[in-house]
């Protein structure tokens, strides 16, 4: 009778941090919502040898064009996401551009879509109250990894 008395305590508490685990833990959906500033591109070559120095650098402007040619989605330097699923892009020149969002997998990879038929895909790596990491794929001049940093905006 000890015996399962002990089993069924520790079944209840392992049952209850479990519980209280899941409803601590932030959606990756409320921390995305806000205002994000781009801060940093940085290009990361897929096929480098680990000796070559070269083979990870941060974007100048001309490339960063060259590279968002297909991309809506990069021409603008401010991030606006809604909890409504829209993101507002507000540009350099003070124009801005709406599009929509939606997390898959397993609130992983940022899905933005709205502008014609195109839809972008986005690896989020690194998600916090402050920053925003996300990486995509680019064949330009060698296959390799754009990753883009933002920052939360001070409202």
């Amino acid at each position: 009778m000890k015996i399962k008395l002990m089993y069924f305590g520790v079944i209840v508490l392992l049952f209850g941090i479990v519980i209280t685990l899941v409803a601590n833990d932030v959606n990756p959906e409320r921390k995305l919502i806000g205002k994000w500033e781009e801060v940093m591109w940085k290009y990361e070559k897929l096929d480098s040898s680990e000796d070559n120095v070269f083979d990870s650098f941060r974007i100048n402007e001309q490339l960063k064009q060259e590279i968002s040619r297909e991309l809506v989605i990069h021409k603008a330097e401010t991030w606006e996401i809604m909890p409504d699923g829209a993101v507002v892009l507000h540009k350099k020149d003070g124009s801005s551009e709406q599009l929509y969002w939606r997390l898959k997998g397993r609130g992983h990879v940022l899905k933005l879509f709205g502008h014609g038929d195109s839809l972008e895909h986005y690896q989020i790596q690194k998600l916090t109250d402050e920053t925003l990491e996300i990486h995509f794929n680019s064949d330009l001049q060698a296959r390799g990894i754009i990753k883009m940093t933002f920052e939360k905006a001070k409202n």
